[in-house]
């Protein structure tokens, strides 16, 4: 378990590192790619997401090693050569799955919430739906009928993973030859773009030959715009995750066709039944009917309270994942009936809701912050009284945090938080 915490230690020393040399190095262009309140929205998202596939992952763990072991006709040695081969494999299921993910609504419901964001960095890649783990996992759990143990299919997709991160970047250009078979920043910086000649294209995660081979690859000529078309509005990752499946079934009920309200989450993006149109965009216009960048600004006070409510959600996570690696040979069954897990899980998603809410200025944030708030001095008392100190560290954040936020929120909120013109 040691070795497992100066693991995190050093991703998270490397993530800090490449963000803060991005964030100095778009400084120094005058170049604005991060603001705090859609960089943590990312995060929250990123933390529901990997909070989720704690739980899931066990599922699709036992799944593979079982089919491995009892179905699988032959079992492939594990050596760099077949590392090699099941990542070209591993790679060309992603694109797959990830085109498809643009091309079939209910797919399309989860993947949304990766391009909602209108800013492109580095901590865009912790935009992701819950709802996608459960869908990747139906294409990847081929792998190990093929041969590929679950140990090998781990450490491609943290490999893909990886790669991943370093592909959601506005500051680093062209690179030369292998814009010709990898996928770049460049080629990705397409991907998430909102033209018209961008959208849709530049599907692959680390080869872009799938794109050429399936005539999805677009160059990139100038900078895209990012987002969606209709637009979102809200730094509540959980909004995030339910926005285009609330659209669906809104559709899905308005229709008077049964076929249709089938063909709304099977259909692609671009169709809608013919008595029922799409909802209207969300995003907002200036006095000539173009449309405005949302960009949100938050006062210094606001964003340090932010900060410092992200910081103990992300503890939380840790410390579930930490009870989760420490188990031998977890179930589903021994996870859920863990009661930390249970209560820590709990604390977590409603951490995520109220933070959310308070991000959104919403009328309903205070409640929820001060229930997030009670939550923690509870599991303090319920599951760490033997650290002395935590209690009352806890119970001082929390009464400092409700007075904190009790005058933000009815001392000028509007100007807290507010959307730039």
């Amino acid at each position: 378990m040691t070795g497992f915490l100066i693991l995190v230690a050093i991703i998270g020393v490397a993530f800090l590192a490449i963000v803060s040399y991005e964030g100095v190095a778009s400084y120094k262009n005058n170049i604005r790619i991060y603001t705090l309140a859609d960089s943590l929205a990312n995060v929250y998202c990123g933390i529901l997401e990997r909070s989720f596939d704690l739980f899931y992952a066990v599922i699709f763990l036992m799944a593979s090693q079982y089919l491995y072991e009892h179905v699988a006709p032959i079992k492939l040695p594990a050596n760099l050569g077949t590392w090699l081969l099941g990542l070209i494999l591993f790679d060309f299921i992603a694109y797959w799955f990830h085109r498809l993910s643009h091309e079939i609504n209910f797919l399309w419901a989860a993947h949304i919430v990766h391009h909602q964001s209108e800013e492109l960095n580095f901590t865009t890649v912790f935009r992701v739906s819950f709802f996608a783990v459960i869908f990747r996992s139906f294409f990847f759990i081929w792998m190990p009928l093929i041969g590929f143990d679950p140990f090998t299919i781990f450490t491609l997709g943290v490999f893909l993973a990886g790669y991943q991160f370093l592909t959601h970047s506005r500051m680093i250009g062209r690179l030369g030859i292998l814009e010709e078979f990898m996928t770049t920043p460049s080629h990705h910086r397409v991907h998430h773009g909102r033209n018209e000649k961008y959208m849709d294209h530049n599907y692959g995660h680390i080869f872009i030959i799938w794109d050429k081979m399936f005539g999805t690859f677009v160059r990139e000529d100038e900078e895209p715009l990012y987002g969606i078309t209709s637009g979102f509005e809200s730094n509540s990752a959980l909004s995030a995750q339910f926005s285009y499946w609330k659209d669906l079934f809104i559709r899905a009920f308005r229709t008077k066709s049964f076929a249709d309200k089938i063909r709304v989450f099977i259909k692609g993006p671009a169709w809608t039944p013919e008595d029922v149109g799409f909802l209207p965009s969300m995003y907002r216009t200036n006095e000539k009917g173009e449309r405005i960048k949302r960009d949100v600004r938050m006062t210094k006070e606001m964003s340090a309270y932010i900060i410092f409510g992200i910081i103990t959600t992300a503890a939380i996570f840790f410390r579930l994942t930490f009870i989760i690696k420490q188990m031998d040979a977890p179930s589903l069954a021994s996870i859920v009936q863990d009661t930390e897990v249970v209560v820590l899980t709990f604390t977590l998603l409603l951490s995520v809701f109220a933070q959310g809410r308070v991000m959104d200025n919403s009328s309903i944030a205070l409640p929820f912050e001060v229930a997030r708030l009670l939550s923690l001095s509870v599991v303090s008392v319920i599951f760490y009284s033997a650290y002395n100190w935590l209690l009352p560290l806890t119970i001082a954040y929390s009464i400092v945090s409700v007075v904190w936020y009790t005058y933000m929120r009815f001392s000028k909120p509007e100007e807290r938080i507010r959307l730039a013109s």
